[in-house]
């Protein structure tokens, strides 16, 4: 069991609307022969960086699936759950209230997101302990259109080189971003990304870009693209 202070939530209580049907639940799908959400636990766990991790689940039927898998499993982290809520930021709530009395940092990952590396992990988690506040991302190979709010016409183009894509973990002191969502949902805000919540209560959040495939398990073919990616990174 390790006994590092941070705080992993890792949210599996998401929907698998865009996998039509290929899956039932992505996060508990196999994956390379392991549960899509145990490859996380276990990169995060290999950190030695945590003692404590918060699961968030969708119901009573998906937590029991969780159980059942997690017993064959030495994570080497408690693992304790909180059911999720109605959107991300509902579930990401949950979880960061659970974790209240924690001072340490906490780190946010997508359970669908199972090629997180240990470095990548190591490498956010050392920008936040400099500055309160970093997430993982990559810069954008594409160029990026902003459509006009009315139609699916180009309204502006981004400097590619000022365009990042966010991924996950995103890593903050756990009282800052408990705040941060706490003011989120007061006011009745919509966010996609936990950095966006922070934005809120003017926090500067620090961009550390990920040299590493981070796929986030999205569409049936995602599964393919990342069993590739394990079976490389094991020769």
């Amino acid at each position: 069991m390790s006994d590092g202070r941070d705080i992993l939530v890792l949210l599996a209580a998401g929907s698998a609307r865009r996998m039509q049907s290929a899956v039932d639940d992505k996060t508990l799908a196999p994956l390379c022969g392991s549960p899509v959400f145990i490859h996380c636990l276990r990169a995060f766990s290999a950190t030695g960086l945590f003692g404590r991790a918060v699961v968030t689940y969708r119901d009573e039927a998906q937590l029991e699936r969780i159980k059942s898998l997690l017993a064959s499993e030495d994570v080497g982290l408690r693992v304790d759950f909180v059911q999720g809520g109605d959107s991300r930021q509902d579930s990401v709530l949950a979880a960061l209230s659970a974790c209240e009395s924690h001072d340490g940092l906490v780190h946010i990952h997508d359970a669908a997101r199972p090629l997180i590396t240990e470095a990548a992990i190591r490498k956010v988690r050392a920008k936040a302990s400099e500055t309160g506040a970093a997430i993982l991302a990559g810069r954008a190979a594409d160029t990026v259109k902003i459509a006009k709010a009315d139609s699916a016409s180009v309204a502006a183009s981004p400097d590619r080189a000022l365009v990042w894509t966010a991924e996950t973990p995103q890593v903050f002191r756990t009282a800052d971003i408990l705040r941060a969502y706490r003011k989120v949902n007061e006011s009745g805000r919509k966010v996609t990304d936990d950095s966006s919540a922070l934005e809120t209560v003017g926090i500067e959040v620090a961009l550390v870009e990920n040299p590493d495939v981070n796929l986030k398990l999205t569409r049936p073919a995602d599964f393919a693209l990342a069993e590739a990616v394990l079976r490389s990174r094991a020769q």
